[in-house]
């Protein structure tokens, strides 16, 4: 159990830390104009008023800190995505690029057939080619960040057992 805890909370982290990474490569993206609005944050804006109409305290603290909270949840959700792939199985995991290339590309095809169609979430439904590909490419990255930090606990794992 105390392993299983171990692989649980590297993936949190290494989630986190990819998901930070994603938040830096879409800043850069909508500052070229090459997306209009992440995925978080059309979330929170087409979800989140219904809620917050019948909760004024709640929707102002929400408006002044909205960036901040978008963040955080993308972070959150990132953290469990990294949890998720620290728990496959290692022969999957030891696969390095090819299963954090998976991994990001399935993390792209959750949004896209399960969260966008159970949110409802109208922008996403006419997304432009260009974003699409930035939306990808970030999933590709975040894959890729996992990847790395599995390879090398499970590098360190080996040298334990060889001493």
């Amino acid at each position: 159990m105390d392993e299983v805890r171990r692989r649980l909370a590297r993936g949190f982290v290494r989630g986190t830390v990819a998901a930070m990474a994603m938040t830096g490569v879409r800043q850069v993206t909508m500052g070229l104009g090459l997306v209009e609005q992440t995925p978080p944050a059309a979330i929170i804006k087409q979800r989140a008023p219904g809620l917050l109409v019948r909760m004024p305290r709640l929707a102002f603290f929400v408006a002044k800190r909205q960036t901040a909270l978008v963040e955080l949840a993308h972070w959150f959700y990132g953290a469990g995505g990294g949890a998720a792939f620290a728990m496959l199985p290692d022969s999957v995991r030891r696969r390095s690029a090819f299963a954090g290339i998976g991994y990001g590309l399935f993390t792209t095809l959750v949004f896209e057939l399960g969260i966008v169609p159970i949110l409802g979430l109208d922008k996403f439904k006419k997304i432009r080619p260009i974003e699409q590909l930035m939306f990808t490419a970030d999933h590709l990255l975040y894959g890729l960040i996992l990847a790395e930090g599995e390879k090398r606990a499970l590098t360190e794992k080996r040298r334990r057992w060889l001493r």
